[in-house]
Formats: C-alpha cells, sequence, structure tokens
C-alpha cells in the first residue's frame, strides 16, 4: 500500500510541475507578444545596441544599456499623424 501512495504522490507531483512550467510560459509569451527587441552590431560584429518596440513606438539603447532616444510609428489616419503617442501634438497647441 505505500508503493501504491508514493507512486500517486510522484504523479502528483509531476502534474503539478508541468502545470507550473505551462503557466510560466504562457505568461512570458504574453508578456514577450506584446513587445519586440532587437540589437544591433558594428562592422566588426560587436554589439552596440538595442531596442524595444511596443505598439507605434521604439526606444533605443546604447551598448551601455543607455537610453538614446525614441521614433513613433506614423498612424494612417492624418489627423493624429504621430499615432497621439504620450499625448504627442506635433502641430504645437494651436491656441488651446
Amino acid at each position: 500500500m505505500t508503493r501504491q501512495r508514493a507512486s500517486i504522490i510522484v504523479a502528483q507531483l509531476l502534474v503539478s510541475a508541468a502545470l507550473a512550467f505551462a503557466i510560466v510560459s504562457t505568461v512570458r509569451i504574453i508578456i514577450a507578444h506584446g513587445e519586440e527587441r532587437a540589437t544591433f552590431t558594428d562592422r566588426n560584429g560587436h554589439f552596440s545596441g538595442s531596442s524595444i518596440t511596443n505598439g507605434p513606438k521604439t526606444d533605443f539603447y546604447d551598448a551601455r544599456g543607455r537610453y538614446q532616444g525614441t521614433t513613433t510609428q506614423q498612424s494612417r489616419d492624418q489627423s493624429h499623424p504621430l499615432g497621439n503617442v504620450n499625448g504627442s501634438d506635433p502641430f504645437g497647441r494651436r491656441g488651446r
């Protein structure tokens, strides 16, 4: 009877481990899906920086991880030429 009980415990542990792995993998996929990462190298193949794209906004970092700037992808709707990222107002306040 103790062998049967031990095999049940082992089976429960294996199922728990598989479930934990599936949950962690799912969360990582969901998080990674929201942003796109890219790295840059110089002509000698050495790492020189990276970028992280999240929606219409891309942030750039140098090789030391210091922030270098942001680009914004223009929208298809010409009434919001910068996609209204961070409340952007490219043509000024216009009397507002």
